[in-house]
């Protein structure tokens, strides 16, 4: 029967119990040889040993730990059909983007694509995905799992473009209403391509819809150096694509708190990527706990940034979750992968408190207590990874010796 359930055929009995030799709620201590029922992807109870209630079949997935989904809080999914990141491992941001900005036009079936990726990114363990996404959104087309928190990117320099933007993102909140598993969020894209003015719009937005806000900021130095003095290689680049309006940049050295402070008055506000934080925007956030920042391991490596100030953010209670960016600098839209990789790379960051990046933190960032924990009345859907360890602080090398992917046991994709 657990070999049948694991191809995905769920049977007829609504509640089941899962078995295995760990189970990590996250929000609590990990249980060693413990159980979990779920009546479809919903926990009802948990506990330890043989004490679970009678009645529903119970399978036992030996050696595995149980997680919850996980959640993938930063993609942009319009680049699921690239068979490797544009550019070259090492390029500067300034430079990838002009590729990017070529490879844009060329998308010929953009539903189809959205789906590959939203399906990938779901056999990567996600239970919901935070998309970064051109409007009109294509993926309206196709009924997707995981679940969907699509952000209205906002751009331009120019106020045409701007307003344009922006009605097309309110269009998008009246649309996502009526279609399940998709919430509507909205994106100023990033301070090299959107005015202070239109970053104050979109935060208007974001409080009138009481809504989520994500924003790209602090990337790379060259975008520190654009946004204080208008000057160098960055400025350079956007001239050179016919983009740099200088009365947008060289605000001085405050310009990356002044706009930390702007999208600090969204209802809840992700500071995408964040490679570049320095102390004082670090202890602004400190203040902020409706703020979050979203941490790209691969993509951040793929960049060649300086090391990430992950452990300086998290040392001062800042949350701290985890996005795959997309398949233009990633090899893949897996959150799992991107939890092996911190683990191998990032020995700093607690095997727990990584965990946690990729589940808690991105469900509260997202105003979800129903994801990312396994507890009753979780909704968050259970995934089975190895768990073959005496000890669960062995458990991260068997991950990354492992290139499993994770096995989904209770899911909307199996349920619905």
């Amino acid at each position: 029967m657990a070999e049948a359930f694991l191809r995905g055929d769920s049977g007829p009995v609504a509640e089941k119990i899962f078995r295995s030799r760990w189970i990590l709620p996250i929000s609590e201590a990990p249980i060693e040889n413990g159980w979990v029922m779920a009546k479809r992807h919903e926990v009802v109870a948990l506990g330890v040993g043989d004490g679970w209630p009678h009645g529903p079949p119970v399978i036992n997935l030996g050696d595995s730990a149980i997680l919850p989904g996980l959640i993938n809080a930063h993609t942009h999914l319009e680049f699921s059909d690239l068979a490797l990141p544009i550019g070259f491992s090492g390029i500067k941001l300034h430079q990838w983007i002009e590729l990017v900005i070529q490879n844009r036009t060329s998308r010929h079936d953009p539903g189809a694509v959205i789906a590959a990726g939203a399906s990938q990114a779901f056999h990567g363990g996600a239970r919901l995905v935070g998309e970064i996404a051109t409007l009109p959104w294509a993926g309206f087309r196709n009924p997707l799992v995981p679940e969907m928190v699509v952000f209205s990117e906002v751009l331009g320099l120019a106020i045409a473009r701007a307003e344009e933007r922006l009605a097309v993102a309110s269009a998008h909140f009246a649309k996502s209403q009526i279609v399940d598993r998709v919430t509507a969020a909205i994106s100023p894209h990033a301070p090299y391509s959107t005015s202070i003015e239109t970053i104050t719009r979109c935060v208007e937005y974001a409080r009138k819809e009481k809504s989520i806000l994500a924003m790209h900021l602090c990337e790379s130095v060259e975008e520190r150096e654009l946004m204080e003095s208008g000057t160098g290689p960055f400025a350079e680049q956007l001239k050179k694509i016919g983009v740099f309006d200088a009365r947008h940049f060289g605000r001085g050295r405050t310009v990356t708190q002044d706009i930390l402070q702007i999208i600090a008055q969204a209802p809840s506000a992700l500071v995408i990527h964040g490679n570049d934080l320095r102390p004082l925007e670090i202890e602004f956030l400190a203040r902020q706990p409706q703020m979050t920042v979203v941490y790209c391991p691969r993509t951040h490596a793929f960049f060649q940034h300086s090391p990430h100030p992950v452990r300086q953010l998290m040392s001062r209670r800042i949350r701290v979750a985890i996005g795959t960016d997309s398949l233009a600098s990633n090899p893949d839209l897996s959150v799992w992968n991107e939890v092996r990789w911190l683990l191998e790379h990032r020995p700093d960051i607690g095997w727990q408190e990584t965990l946690a990046m990729a589940t808690l933190h991105g469900a509260d960032a997202f105003h979800r207590p129903d994801l990312g924990r396994i507890q009753p009345g979780a909704s968050c859907g259970l995934i089975a990874v190895p768990g073959g360890a005496k000890q669960c602080d062995d458990l991260p090398r068997r991950w990354i010796e492992s290139c499993d992917p994770p096995i989904w046991l209770t899911a909307p994709s199996l349920t619905a």
